[in-house]
């Protein structure tokens, strides 16, 4: 019983985690024009800052239009200046 409930704890975990997607070549220039360095910057900031209070969202969860409106109103939250704003756009809207 106790291996059961073991079991679907760590299921339970697993569905409930958001996987943070590391940049790769096939995210360059994918939607937004934006280096491998780019992404990889943006990609550590949204790791670092993003999901503190509220978790990780899934990039692809939203068009590029939320994301900006996301950005706008969290980057200030996040105390991210507007170049860490434009990495985090980047990263995340290449996926």
């Amino acid at each position: 019983m106790k291996k059961t409930v073991v079991i679907i704890l760590l299921l339970a975990f697993a569905a409930c985690t958001t996987k943070i997607y590391l940049p790769t070549d096939a995210n360059v220039n994918k939607r937004e024009t934006a280096s491998l360095a780019d992404l990889q910057q943006g990609h550590d900031i949204f790791k670092a800052k993003c999901g503190k209070c509220h978790g990780y969202k899934k990039p692809e969860k939203y068009s590029a239009g939320q994301w900006t409106k996301i950005l706008q109103k969290m980057g200030p939250k996040a105390k991210l200046d507007k170049d860490q704003v434009s990495l985090v756009y980047k990263y995340v809207v290449n996926f």
